[in-house]
């Protein structure tokens, strides 16, 4: 999340309810403005959600606030942004309390690096797909699932954690349009609030939505990371929902030829028109990217897992210090992921086309092991 601190805002400064002092404001959007705050009793950080003021007097802004809150209560995932509190102040402002997450979004991270390597992709999108997959199993649909909903936070001393942002979207009363990314975020009387560069069809045409609407968003933010562009742009909202109704997108190997052909298949699978050709959730659409990555033996895990230090103990070179030295260059290289397809168990050979032979996966340790030379 990029940090946008304005010391001329008025709430930087004031405490509310008692509880949280507010100290600078971090991103702000059409709905409200997000501020990092201190629990004033707990003494930590948190992100502090709040209502922008021309929306207090909208029932329907409110409403949403109110869905996000009981979404959070409903769900609890560690790849899903966690609500800790919702409140009322008595002059009527109205705000969520979040974890304070730091790091970019998935849009930023395209902005600068687009199209991200295939396994990297895959990583973010199995752990954005897992919170959306433990929603749909809470019975909430997420709605407006898009890169800047997902964001990854980096630390240089745990694997990278995605987190997916905003489980509060609702129908509006209220006709709006919000810019943001590079589209505009349609809000109308009777349809679904979305944005319509990663919508389904049938939530563009206004249709009762199921989970297979979220996981054609899905789709489409995996095609994206891959390619590094969307399937369908365009100069309006409503000519960009109608590529999607009527326009197939190109494959995505025809824009990034290094892409697998299994991928391309699973992307192109949650990309069907129609919402029962899609999975049927976003768990279904999960397992079969999961079992793709695995039969195609892609190393998915640099965002997922990390060697244990004491286990890589025996495989680097003491020093006459006293210190262990790794070649970590090397170990970089193993969970940075690329867009070719490596054989893990084998001869280092590219793929071959076709059907692959399923091979046994091999642990992050023993890909370590493998790549110092150590059997």
């Amino acid at each position: 999340m990029t940090i946008s601190p304005k010391s001329d805002d008025a709430l930087i400064g004031q405490t509310l309810d008692g509880k949280y002092r507010i100290e600078e404001r971090l991103s702000a959007g059409g709905m409200g403005a997000v501020y990092r705050a201190r629990h004033l009793l707990m003494e930590r950080p948190v992100a502090l959600k709040m209502l922008h003021q021309r929306l207090l007097t909208d029932e329907a802004a409110r409403i949403r606030f109110q869905r996000e809150a009981r979404a959070a209560v409903l769900l609890q995932h560690q790849n899903a942004v966690s609500v800790t509190d919702y409140g009322e102040t008595a002059d009527g402002n109205v705000y969520l309390v979040m974890e304070l997450l730091e790091g970019p979004t998935l849009r930023e991270i395209l902005r600068k690096e687009a199209p991200i390597e295939t396994a990297r992709a895959i990583s973010i999108m199995l752990q954005a797909s897992a919170a959306v997959a433990a929603a749909h199993e809470a019975g909430i649909i997420h709605r407006d699932l898009k890169p800047a909903n997902i964001l990854v936070t980096q630390s240089p001393d745990v694997p990278a954690m995605v987190k997916v942002l905003d489980f509060g979207v609702a129908k509006l009363a209220a006709e709006t349009l919000d810019d943001d990314e590079g589209a505009i975020t349609l809000r109308q009387t009777g349809t679904l609030i979305g944005t319509p560069r990663y919508m389904a069809p049938e939530q563009s045409n206004g249709h009762d939505l199921t989970p297979a609407a979220d996981v054609y968003s899905l789709g489409v933010i995996l095609y994206e990371m891959l390619t590094g562009m969307a399937p369908f742009t365009g100069a309006s909202p409503a000519e960009i929902a109608a590529k999607h109704v009527s326009n197939s997108p190109h494959p995505p190997r025809q824009i990034v030829a290094a892409i697998p052909e299994d991928i391309e298949r699973v992307v192109l699978h949650a990309m069907e028109k129609a919402p029962e050709d899609r999975p049927a959730n976003a768990g279904e659409f999960h397992q079969e990217l999961l079992e793709t990555a695995e039969r195609l033996g892609l190393e998915y895990h640099a965002l997922t897992s990390a060697p244990d230090l004491e286990a890589l103990r025996g495989e680097g070179v003491e020093s006459p210090s006293g210190r262990l030295v790794v070649d970590i260059a090397r170990v970089r290289a193993l969970s940075s992921g690329s867009n070719e397809i490596k054989i893990i168990g084998g001869d280092n050979h590219k793929q071959t086309r076709g059907n692959p032979e399923p091979r046994k996966s091999l642990s992050f340790l023993d890909k370590v092991k493998r790549i110092l030379g150590r059997r």
